[in-house]
């Protein structure tokens, strides 16, 4: 099965004449119709498309575009399920009394793509790997791992991590196959890395896609996946098409069979006549950040006037047409765990930025009516990753954050970055930019230590973009990660968001959301509420009954 079949109004539409680019059309059939009578009866066997947006350098690292990828290859220790920690590779884990280690046993009848067995080992060598490769590995506080014997494996952390079982069951922790870590280059392990996954990576075509095949052999699904053993699908072709608008037209036309964020003006249309997957990312939203080290956003009454500036409840609302919810915490997403509604803080009042500016100073203007003072214009540089961090409706959102911020006398310079600048570091530096905006995946809310630790001159933290460096909320952020009582853990985190919140270090515009479209004729796909990656290997298609 190459395609959906799609209901007979469905398939009307397809006369909309969009020009879809040759990498969905290649290897995809003609769309059959499909009745509006019930799809029950599955079909063995078949190919599922999938339409994604980015495509990542490598199949595993530390992007959550790599975390897509990484779920169809590599299985974990233990799988998120909605707040539960659930067997996945591991059958049992403990912890240990001072909560700086936990000790997993593992399955034993596991074995990679290539014929290594799992062991204890094997995940010593994984965590080794993640140690000396992933960079922001640190924040999980992890520091090594013994094995205890072939089947019993312990983790070390440097701090107590109550949210450790949510980190190691994200894409990123996937365990991989020691031996091809170790014999394989550095290439091979980029393009072709070896998982006990239910998929595995058959040819990756550059700037068109990967193509998984099956692996038969699959038996260590977790214990909430939909079924468990190999998947239903033979292949699954993974096509990467940057176009939103090219992405909803091959769902359209039976090109694929799930697509992943489709253009917001399509919204009410998917969820009116296709199935629709909505995830909220974990860790910290699209938010505003401001440089509090240098320039004008030193000062507190100028960040809260910037943001008394922005209807942000209006500007979501508006470009994402209910595809993306409004988020105001900018500090924390609202599925993290111990996140705080901070929504009505800061709200939209022009007069009280009006006012707070007016207080700060800046009461002169300009002949194009920005505001002055001492003769120097109110401006603030904002670059942001468009393609890569910032999607062409999120470019649209801060376009008229420019325009509002422009009725009270603010100068912003918005700076779109290519892929390339946006990971080349552009624009990265405290003297290049007195705003950032982008988002942080991050199933915690040691997220806060992730963007707010102030690192030193020869360990620079680049996620903190607010240059932010005030050791005192440092230690509470600590204490409140160390705090062994779950109610006093999350009072502290609450008066931490709170805190940032009044501050306005960071205030959240919107949610970092994945959407998944899915033709009716496939079946039980499912995100995982760790980061909310998309899992195909228990999805299957029907025709009618």
């Amino acid at each position: 099965m190459t395609g959906p079949r799609l209901r007979g109004r469905r398939a009307a539409t397809t006369v909309m004449g969009l020009a879809l680019t040759a990498v969905l059309a290649a290897g995809c059939g003609a769309a059959a119709t499909l009745p509006d009578s019930a799809a029950t009866r599955r079909i063995e066997g078949g190919t599922i498309t999938y339409a994604h947006y980015q495509e990542p350098p490598c199949l595993w690292g530390g992007w959550v575009q790599q975390a897509y990828l990484s779920r169809q290859v590599f299985d974990s220790l233990v799988s998120y399920d909605h707040g539960e920690i659930r067997p996945w590779l591991a059958t049992a884990w403990k912890q240990s009394a001072d909560r700086k280690a936990v000790t997993f046993t593992l399955r034993r009848d596991v074995r990679f793509t290539d014929g290594t067995p799992l062991d204890a080992d094997a995940v010593v060598d994984n965590v080794n790997f993640w140690l000396e490769n992933l960079g922001w590995v640190d924040y999980s506080f992890l520091t090594g791992a013994d094995a205890v014997d072939e089947y019993t494996v312990t983790l070390h952390t440097s701090e107590p991590n109550p949210e450790i079982f949510n980190e190691l069951a994200n894409g990123h922790f996937g365990i991989q196959s020691p031996t091809a870590l170790r014999e394989h280059t550095a290439e091979q392990n980029c393009l072709t890395p070896v998982g006990t996954g239910p998929w595995i990576v058959g040819q990756w075509k550059r700037g068109e896609g990967i193509d998984f095949v099956r692996n038969d052999d699959y038996n260590s699904a977790p214990a909430n996946a939909r079924h468990q053993g190999p998947a239903y699908a033979e292949r699954l072709e993974w096509k990467f098409v940057p176009d939103a608008t090219t992405r909803w037209g091959s769902l359209l036309t039976g090109q694929a069979d799930t697509v992943y964020d489709i253009p917001s003006s399509q919204w009410a249309t998917a969820n009116r006549d296709y199935q629709v997957l909505n995830y909220v990312a974990t860790g910290r939203p699209q938010a505003l950040t401001f440089n509090t080290a240098q320039g004008p956003f030193t000062d507190r009454r100028l960040r809260q006037a910037f943001t008394h500036a922005v209807d942000r409840v209006k500007i979501a609302g508006a470009v994402f047409k209910g595809s993306v919810p409004f988020e105001g915490n900018g500090s924390l997403s609202k599925t993290t765990p111990g996140y705080l509604p901070v929504d009505d803080a800061l709200p939209y009042d022009p007069a009280a930025a009006d006012r707070l500016l007016d207080a700060a100073g800046w009461t002169e203007r300009d002949s194009a009516g920005y505001r002055m003072r001492d003769g120097k214009v109110l401006e603030a540089r904002l670059p942001y990753g468009l393609g890569s961090i910032i999607t062409p409706d999120g470019s649209t959102a801060v376009q008229i954050v420019q325009d509002q911020v422009r009725r009270v006398g603010i100068k912003l310079d918005l700076i779109p970055l290519t892929p390339t600048q946006q990971f080349g570091g552009a624009h990265a530096k405290q003297h290049e930019k007195e705003i950032s905006f982008g988002y942080w995946v991050w199933p915690s809310p040691s997220i806060l230590y992730i963007t707010y630790k102030a690192g030193t001159a020869a360990a620079p933290n680049g996620n903190n973009t607010a240059f932010f460096d005030n050791p005192e909320v440092e230690a509470k952020i600590l204490d409140a990660q160390r705090e062994p009582e779950p109610a006093e853990r999350t009072r502290k985190y609450a008066e931490l968001q709170v805190w940032f919140q009044n501050e306005a270090v960071a205030v959240g515009l919107y949610n970092y959301t994945y959407n998944l479209t899915v033709a009716d004729n496939l079946k039980d796909v499912w995100q995982d509420s760790g980061n909310g990656l998309p899992v195909f290997s228990d999805a299957y298609f029907v025709e009618p009954s």
